[in-house]
C-alpha cells in the first residue's frame, strides 16, 4: 500500500491570508500546506480520502489519477469543499463515483450538490452514495476499511483503519472502542493541528500519549498549523514520529 499526502495543512492552510506562516520558517517548501487530504493506493485501487478546496490541483499533482472510491471524514469545508471537482474524474458511460461518508455528513453533501441531486430519480447524478457506520467494516475492492468515530468539538468525524494503516484527523477525543479497533496497525496519521490545547484538536502532547499507546511502527502528523514548524517538529520528536508534508508518499 501507497499512501501519497496531497496535502497536510489546517482548515486556513499554511500559510493563511492572516497569519502568514505564524512561526513556521517560509523558507522551507515543507511548510507550505494545502488542506488535508490522502491518497490510498494498493495493487490497481485508489481511493481519495476527503475533497478540500484545493482537490483538482492536488490531483493533477498526483498525475490525475482514476478514483475507485472517495471516503469523506465529515462535513467541514476544508474537507468536502471540493466535492464539485471530482466530476471532472468521472469516465464516459454509466460509471459514478461511489462516495463513503457518516450519516451526519450526508446532508450536507447532497446540499452543496443540490443541483446535481435535484430532482434525480433515475440514478443520474455522478455521485453514488453509501452511509457508513461506526465499526462496522465494509470493502472497496480487496482493501478492508473499518470507519472509527471520533469526537470533533462539538460534532463528530470519522477516522478509518485502511488495512495496516489508519488515518485519524479532526480529532479531540475518542472512545474505548476505537483505540481497540487501531490496535496493531503499522502506520498511523494522525491529525495534529497545534502545540498548545485546543477545543477540536488534539495537541502535540496528547498525539505523543496516544501513538505510545497503540504503538504503531511509524506515526506521522498532518493537519499542522501555523505553530508546527517541520524542522523543529522533526528535532524535537523521536525517529518513528515525523511530521509529513504536501506530496510525500509512505509505503507500508
Amino acid at each position: 500500500m501507497e499512501i501519497r499526502i496531497l496535502g497536510c495543512g489546517p482548515s486556513y492552510g499554511v500559510p493563511s491570508l492572516s497569519r502568514g506562516y505564524g512561526t513556521c520558517n517560509p523558507d522551507n517548501p515543507k511548510n507550505f500546506r494545502l488542506r488535508s487530504s490522502i491518497l490510498v493506493r494498493e495493487n490497481n485501487t485508489t481511493i481519495l480520502v476527503d475533497s478540500g478546496p484545493e482537490v483538482r490541483l492536488q490531483l493533477l499533482q498526483a498525475g490525475s489519477p482514476k478514483l475507485d472510491a472517495v471516503l469523506y471524514t465529515h462535513e467541514h469545508y476544508d474537507h468536502m469543499g471540493g466535492a464539485d471537482d471530482l466530476r471532472s474524474v468521472l469516465t464516459e458511460g454509466d460509471y459514478r463515483l461511489p462516495v463513503f461518508l457518516p450519516e451526519t455528513a450526508v446532508d450536507h453533501f447532497r446540499n452543496i450538490l443540490d443541483y446535481l441531486f435535484r430532482g434525480d430519480t433515475k440514478g443520474q447524478t455522478p455521485f453514488q452514495v453509501n452511509i457508513i457506520r461506526p465499526y462496522e467494516p465494509f470493502k472497496i475492492n480487496d482493501i478492508r476499511i473499518i470507519p472509527i468515530p471520533q469526537k470533533h468539538g462539538d460534532g463528530y468525524s470519522m477516522g478509518y483503519r485502511i488495512g495496516d494503516c489508519a488515518y485519524s484527523t479532526d480529532i479531540v477525543s475518542m472512545e474505548e472502542e476505537g483505540f481497540e479497533a487501531l490496535a496493531g496497525i503499522k502506520v498511523w496519521i494522525l491529525g495534529v493541528v497545534t502545540t498548545v490545547p485546543n477545543p477540536k484538536h488534539i495537541n502535540l502532547d496528547t498525539a505523543r500519549r496516544w501513538i505510545d499507546r497503540i504503538k504503531p511502527e511509524r506515526a506521522y502528523l498532518t493537519h499542522m498549523g501555523s505553530r508546527m514548524d517541520y524542522d523543529e517538529l522533526t528535532r524535537i520528536l523521536p525517529e518513528n514520529i515525523r511530521p509529513v508534508y504536501d506530496n510525500m508518499t509512505i509505503s507500508i
